[in-house]
């Protein structure tokens, strides 16, 4: 039986019966920790309650928050403490990989699982990956855990997933081959250095990417995250188009795939741009 069945079945008698359709439909763990995306506002007087049953039907879960928005460039997300145990913090543990973790401070999608594991399979031994958008190692982290070969440097402006990033790197034991950068990555992002460049955040502007082009060294590939309503690459052709321009690369649009629904309007989508440097 489907989440929303079990809990419509569990508040029956508890909530009126017109708003049993307004009961959300899945959530995500991070940890122990169960995300709900903006209640209806019907339910604002049972939220507690939905909490609650949410933790006596999951196992997983000890604590329950909505997630409201994230705002900033620092992706700090704005939340609401639900039901259980009083905190936001967390362990998530996800390919072998430790994530600490505090989900009102930093964001950490387990809807990005697949392209998590997607990473591994195509990443070769000996790259050297640039991760510009590194927060707590969210993308980049399990690369390093899984493949003793290969080295990533991961750039964080928020001093706060910088923090978490430092702990997450010990705790994982790859001291040596994850090199945290703190600051601006349109300052920080080294040159000539790259196989794979991630950009994990939507809206990054147009020296954002030139910094992601000029981190490559000779040859490689720009994960390019982004929004749109359908598989549409309008803002990152603007950006490839540009750069083909003013360089003497070769700068190839490769594919663009699905990573999840965004919001009932957006798909979250992941672009493989080729760079070779002539």
């Amino acid at each position: 039986m489907k989440y929303k069945q079990k809990i419509q079945s569990l508040l029956t008698n508890k909530i009126p019966f017109n708003l049993l359709e307004y009961l959300p439909s899945s959530y995500s763990v991070t940890g122990d920790i169960a995300i709900f995306h903006n209640f209806p506002k019907q339910l604002e007087n049972y939220k507690e309650l939905i909490g609650q049953t949410t933790i006596g039907l999951d196992p997983r879960v000890n604590v329950v928050i909505e997630q409201i928005t994230t705002e900033t460039i620092f992706r700090k997300p704005i939340v609401n403490l639900i039901s259980g145990e009083k905190r936001t913090t967390t362990i998530h543990h996800e390919f072998h990989t430790i994530f600490n973790i505090d989900v009102a401070e930093v964001t950490f999608s387990p809807g990005n699982k697949g392209e998590r594991n997607r990473l591994l399979r195509i990443v070769q031994d000996n790259e050297v990956i640039i991760d510009m958008f590194a927060c707590i190692g969210n993308l980049s982290l399990p690369i390093v855990v899984n493949n003793p070969k290969t080295t990533v440097y991961g750039i964080e402006i928020n001093k706060k997933a910088y923090g978490y990033l430092i702990k997450n790197i010990q705790a994982n034991k790859v001291e040596k081959r994850y090199k945290p950068i703190l600051g601006d990555n349109r300052i920080k992002t080294p040159e000539d250095r790259a196989s794979r460049v991630l950009m994990g955040c939507f809206n990054v502007d147009q020296k954002q990417f030139d910094k992601a082009v000029n981190a490559i060294n000779k040859e490689g590939w720009i994960h390019y995250h982004s929004t749109s309503p359908r598989n549409e690459n309008e803002q990152i052709e603007k950006f490839v188009e540009k750069m083909q321009e003013i360089l003497s690369f070769k700068i190839q649009l490769l594919s663009t795939r699905r990573v999840k629904k965004f919001s009932p309007r957006l798909y979250h989508l992941c672009t493989d741009i080729y760079i070779k440097k002539l």
